[in-house]
């Protein structure tokens, strides 16, 4: 029994007349989930691991409607408040290159602070200040009293110059009848939101082309003998090439979907129905409103710094996984700039024989022929951080990506996204699917003939053609939960 490759069900030689061993429509009219899910890896299997590949392997949210689908994102109370300005006691703004002393007034442009609370500047322990007052409203910013905390005698007035940020510390208090301060400090989720995204194809194919035999044939592989066979028929060509189209398209939806709503929350599209068009954010949208880097020349620690940005007071030492997706270009990068560092592990280059870094090879240009070679796809960086690095074949495609790299090759074949994987019950990065909606797949069909499935004579004939179109619908999306745990790292070529 033959088969397109490892994955693709076996079922179809129960079949009689016209329909093709390797034919996937039928199993598709049947099972169109696992038929969806079949070709997903079988176009890995031949192309690299997708990212429809790679957020299948995440668990996903499935919705139960085709509204809008949202979720919260909840960040942190801890914050840095910008200082608007500091006056003395009569109530005149201090001049720069002055000392502050004394009590004294801090404006700030929100009512973060309370009573008695003890604040920090830029230079935290240095120069801290008591509050000595909840802030009083004065049009949109908030004055306080405030004093010097500790044995500090003055502070520069430069330390509260405009812009510069001041953060909570702690309550004290006095040893013996001290009374209540203080007060506890939320933060409100901020509500995301996506739109769901629908696409469709359509081919349309005549009834004599059920037995239309190809000059060249498709090599596959048999499933029982492991040697590759050649199938001859045209609709087997058809059909795979469909659902690689289709997948191709999915893919570059959850990846570069660009939402057509504009900021008053109108769609700015039509179809042919004379109804908005409503298409959803896909991951590169999504990760805009986060942390983005232009490189020059890469290294190692601008990757590093990045992962710190994300990890540091953020997330437990046993959370810190990242999952980091490129080019084959950027994976050769990167390899070579984890090679420089590890260079020197004397232990690495001693044993590298028993790593299987050195093989036994043949070769007609020497009796003792050698292979040597590695790649690293993984990088454990200090303060728990793991990073694992995935080829998208995306990245590379010569088509989409026009602007080509100094190096060779497409110039995104050297970008960076790095995306926060999270913990399998709440991963950060999701595909969004509706419930029992997720793919359609349907045939119009006239008397005779359907070659997509090899059925003959229909008596319920849509039109009078010898031919049959096949229509495909999928409902779909993806969401980041936090966006600002990814980053971009972008070769400055394409910014």
């Amino acid at each position: 029994m033959a088969k397109l490759g490892p994955y693709q069900s076996q079922s179809f030689r129960h079949w009689q007349g016209l329909t093709l061993e390797n034919h996937l429509g039928a199993l598709f009219q049947k099972e169109p989930q696992k038929a969806s899910n079949t070709m997903v890896q079988l176009l890995a299997t031949r192309r690299g691991k997708t990212l429809e590949t790679y957020l299948n392997s995440l668990p996903s949210k499935t919705f139960e409607r085709d509204d809008e689908y949202t979720w919260d994102v909840v960040s942190s109370s801890r914050r840095n408040i910008p200082i608007v300005e500091v006056r003395d006691y009569s109530g005149a703004p201090y001049q720069a290159n002055t000392n502050v002393t004394g009590r004294f007034y801090v404006v700030f442009p929100e009512d973060w602070f309370s009573d008695g609370a003890v604040i920090v500047g830029e230079h935290n322990e240095m120069y801290p200040i008591r509050l000595l007052s909840d802030g009083r409203a004065e049009g949109t910013n908030f004055v306080y009293l405030a004093e010097l905390w500790g044995s500090v005698q003055s502070i520069p007035a430069d330390e509260f110059a405009r812009g510069k940020r001041w953060s909570l510390e702690y309550y004290p208090v006095e040893k013996e009848l001290s009374r209540g301060i203080g007060t506890l400090h939320f933060s409100a989720p901020t509500s995301m939101r996506n739109e769901w995204s629908r696409l469709r194809m359509k081919y349309k194919v005549p009834g004599s082309m059920m037995d239309e035999v190809l000059i060249c044939g498709i090599p596959m592989i048999d499933n029982k003998t492991n040697k590759v066979v050649v199938k001859d028929r045209w609709m087997a060509m058809v059909d795979y090439r469909f659902e690689e189209e289709f997948q191709d398209h999915k893919n570059y939806c959850y990846m570069f979907g660009r939402s057509n709503r504009n900021n008053e929350g109108e769609y700015t599209n039509f179809g042919k129905s004379g109804l908005a068009i409503k298409f959803g954010a896909g991951i590169r949208e999504q990760m805009e409103v986060s942390n983005v880097y232009y490189y020059n020349t890469f290294s190692l620690r601008l990757i590093e710094n990045a992962l710190y940005e994300l990890s540091a007071n953020k997330l437990d030492l046993n959370e810190r996984v990242f999952v980091m997706r490129t080019g084959m270009r950027g994976a050769e990068q990167f390899s070579k700039a984890v090679l420089n560092d590890v260079s020197g592990w004397t232990a690495f280059q001693m044993n590298a024989d028993n790593l299987g870094v050195i093989q036994r090879t043949s070769s007609p240009l020497h009796q003792t022929a050698l292979a040597a070679g590695f790649q690293f796809t993984e990088f454990r960086a200090p303060n728990g951080i793991v990073l694992k690095v995935e080829v998208d074949p995306m990245y590379d495609e010569d088509v989409r990506n026009k602007i080509q790299h100094p190096n060779g090759g497409p110039a995104e074949s050297y970008r960076y996204d790095i995306l926060y994987v999270g913990s399998q019950d709440q991963p950060n990065i999701q595909l969004a699917k509706l419930k029992n909606h997720d793919e359609f797949r349907g045939y119009y069909w006239g008397p005779f003939r359907n070659p997509f499935t090899g059925e003959m004579n229909n008596g319920n004939a849509a039109t009078d053609e010898d031919s049959a179109t096949i229509h495909k619908m999928w409902i779909g999306g993806v969401f980041i939960l936090d966006p600002t745990r990814t980053v971009s790292i972008i070769p400055s070529i394409l910014q």
